[in-house]
């Protein structure tokens, strides 16, 4: 054998990171040229993101300016126009102030909240059945602005667009408030030991802690299963990185809705 003949394969140089990151999102569901442009490459393939009727919405992000550590890259959350439904029948509703809750049926819904509190109850005027992926989607916009919506209403123009891949009005509201300085915070992780993941039960917005609330989320048993060390940004030393749990190794990683639940008391697909 000549060692000096060797074909190896290049050694990829990219950075992995773990902890929370403040990033601005740049594009949403970009074609092949505006991925050129991203990756700094000319030979991207046209990127397919619906699949058997879910639409992928990938979200490309760099560090936030007021950031030093120099990062890019992407997260995806999935959607679809179907209500979302617990595997007890029950329907989640929300409304247009992306309040959600949990009923067998509007007038279940009605009786349920009938012993709340008037801050906590949904607008029975605006209230709908949720869609898949729509919560999830509204907690990053919200978490983005710092948004607190109660007098007036958070609510896209077209939900039938976004789950059909038409993503301007997603691009148009991140470009508006990446000129105000704004952002957020998403949970990196390494799955696999070598993959870049993100944590998509909670986002931050970019000047956000770390708090009880959110650690019970990330902790609990429906929270993070990658591994992402501290909640400090870090660069990614696999050298010290534990070994992959027996719980990683038998997440179904192709359910894409799996980060959707993220709380076994408030969600009722732990049922």
């Amino acid at each position: 054998m000549n060692f000096e003949q060797l074909e190896t394969r290049e050694t990829s140089s990219r950075k992995l990171f773990t902890g929370f990151a403040p990033v601005q999102i740049i594009a949403v569901n970009p074609t092949a040229a505006e991925l050129n442009n991203i990756l700094g490459i000319s030979d991207a393939k046209e990127p397919v993101y619906e699949k058997d009727d879910t639409m992928r919405l990938d979200f490309w992000y760099v560090n936030h300016p007021e950031s030093k550590t120099e990062m890019r890259g992407k997260f995806s959350l999935w959607v679809n126009n179907e209500s979302r439904i617990s595997q007890s029948g029950k329907h989640q509703y929300i409304d247009n102030y992306t309040k959600t809750a949990w009923a067998t049926n509007l007038a279940g819904l009605s009786e349920m909240m009938s012993g709340w509190e008037a801050g906590r109850k949904l607008d029975m005027k605006s209230v709908r059945e949720a869609k898949r992926g729509e919560e999830t989607l509204y907690n990053l916009m919200k978490a983005y602005t710092n948004a607190n919506p109660k007098s007036h209403p958070f609510v896209l123009d077209s939900w039938s667009d976004i789950a059909n891949g038409r993503t301007s009005e997603l691009e148009g509201f991140f470009n508006h408030f990446n000129k105000q300085g704004l952002g957020v915070k998403i949970l990196l992780g390494i799955k696999d030991g070598q993959y870049q993941d993100t944590y998509t039960g909670i986002f931050l917005h970019y000047t956000g802690r770390v708090t009880d609330y959110v650690k019970k989320n990330v902790e609990g048993e429906y929270g993070f299963k990658s591994h992402y060390g501290s909640y400090d940004l870090s660069l990614y030393d696999p050298e010290n990185a534990p070994a992959t749990s027996e719980v990683e190794a038998n997440i179904n990683w192709n359910d894409p809705f799996k980060a959707e639940t993220t709380n076994k008391e408030a969600d009722p697909f732990a049922f």
